[in-house]
């Protein structure tokens, strides 16, 4: 099991968002090697959530529940 950190500005999607979802797939990543470190993600691995901005914290803690596909750029979390 690997630990990973994944940040997103809480105003486009807090973890409060998540909480309420139930799960996402995180998708809309432009960075190349954020991209990569995305395609590694595999079911069971932790997440820490991470807002940017001014709050600047780790708000909360997510598991990978679904690997990305082959070629795509997301990842299922919960």
């Amino acid at each position: 099991m690997a630990l990973w950190l994944f940040k997103e500005e809480p105003g486009h999607y807090a973890y409060s968002n998540l909480e309420e979802d139930g799960s996402a797939d995180w998708d809309g990543v432009s960075n190349p090697l954020a991209k990569k470190y995305l395609r590694q993600c595999r079911a069971g691995d932790r997440v820490l959530y991470y807002h940017t901005g001014k709050e600047k914290a780790v708000v909360g803690v997510m598991e990978v529940i679904k690997a990305a596909e082959a070629q795509a750029d997301e990842v299922a979390v919960l």
